[in-house]
């Protein structure tokens, strides 16, 4: 009927009465829209199914009522490939992308038995091509999200589009190379996915400072900290190798605190700061402990240790320890250096100067007679920021 009442417009658009008369055109048109003649919100076969999922409360309850009141509504299921389309673009929005269940009740849009070829001659010529690539869109949504299907979801597969098409070949392919790929993240993350920000800064942290064996994470409270004026949380990572670095660190050189920098923890990013110094200067050193082909005998030679480089040591300079706070404000992260202080007494001797990426020149000075050198002296605009 739509196509039909389109088509009826279109030649009336055509004629050459019509044409010379504009108005008469705008009339026509508007009737057909106020009238529901063209489309229809109550009609499940309406090309506008965005509008089933405008709704206020966007989460998973909502999302499988919209499914089932589709299904209650569209017995025949003209317009499920475009309502299955739409779905798709909005799991993101009401967070069921990685809902294993969200999935097997849009899939079970599909009727069971309409699709299965029957014989050679419809399984070569691709039986239902549009509704297999809809029912791809599905399996390929899961893959990106590492949804893993479960047996019941196979057997409707089974039950709609038969053994052997596209379909079940790429849940055959998702049932074998999934589960491979599962368990190869070296930094693992809970599931759920937590959501509160000192949990998933600990996991940032963490991921960052891997690359050194003996790196030590800890958790610290500005409200410990005399003279704080954030109450929010400080966490630290730190190896003993760079606390060896920073003991030797020349009390005339000052050491900056740079940043925010962003992490990506899954969907969440976490703004982190680093604690670093000047390059250090010194004789790189490049052997293989395996090559004997200058062997010593040590028992008269004097011995001349040398200290390695370590992986902290980069062309920029030297990264003494990273933290990401509550606030990522400018006076938690003073805070942190006085919790540095603690473990790290050159630190009380050593200048920190605070180069944040802000656009205000706001000075802060921490006013302690024991420890004046401790001090923001300015915020230096990064140059590099756009």
């Amino acid at each position: 009927m739509n196509i039909l009442m389109r088509s009826i417009l279109v030649s009336l658009n055509k004629s050459q009465i019509i044409k010379k008369h504009v108005s008469v055109q705008l009339t026509i048109a508007n009737n057909f829209h106020n009238n529901k003649i063209l489309y229809n919100k109550d009609d499940p076969d309406s090309d506008i199914i965005p509008y089933r999922f405008d709704v206020q409360i966007k989460e998973k309850k909502t999302f499988l009522e919209i499914i089932r009141i589709y299904k209650r509504d569209d017995h025949a299921r003209k317009a499920q490939l475009q309502f299955i389309t739409t779905a798709l673009k909005y799991m993101d929005e009401f967070d069921v992308n990685k809902d294993l269940e969200t999935y097997k009740a849009l899939f079970d849009i599909f009727p069971k038995g309409r699709y299965i070829p029957e014989n050679k001659y419809q399984l070569m010529m691709y039986h239902y091509p549009k509704h297999q690539d809809t029912a791809l869109l599905i399996l390929n949504k899961m893959e990106s999200n590492f949804i893993i299907p479960d047996y019941e979801m196979q057997k409707m597969i089974k039950d709609t589009f038969g053994t052997n098409g596209l379909v079940m070949k790429k849940c055959c392919s998702m049932f074998y190379w999934l589960p491979k790929f599962a368990e190869l993240n070296p930094w693992p993350l809970p599931k759920p996915i937590p959501t509160d920000a000192k949990v998933l800064a600990q996991f940032a942290l963490a991921k960052i400072s891997s690359i050194d064996v003996q790196a030590n994470t800890t958790v610290y409270r500005t409200k410990d900290v005399p003279d704080a004026i954030d109450d929010t949380w400080i966490v630290s990572t730190m190896s003993k190798s760079q606390q060896e670095l920073l003991a030797v660190q020349p009390t005339d050189k000052s050491l900056t605190v740079e940043g925010p920098f962003a992490i990506w923890v899954d969907k969440y990013y976490i703004d982190y700061f680093v604690l670093k110094g000047e390059a250090i200067k010194r004789e790189i050193i490049y052997e293989e402990y395996d090559d004997i082909t200058k062997l010593k005998i040590p028992f008269w030679e004097k011995h001349n240790f040398k200290i390695p480089v370590t992986i902290h040591e980069q062309e920029d300079g030297v990264y003494y320890a990273m933290c990401a706070t509550g606030t990522s404000s400018k006076d938690s992260l003073l805070s942190w250096i006085r919790c540095l202080q603690k473990t790290n007494p050159i630190l009380e001797k050593v200048p920190v100067t605070f180069k944040l990426k802000s656009i205000t020149n706001e000075q802060l000075y921490i006013k302690d007679a024991e420890k004046p050198d401790v001090k923001q002296i300015s915020e230096n605009v990064d140059a590099t920021k756009k």
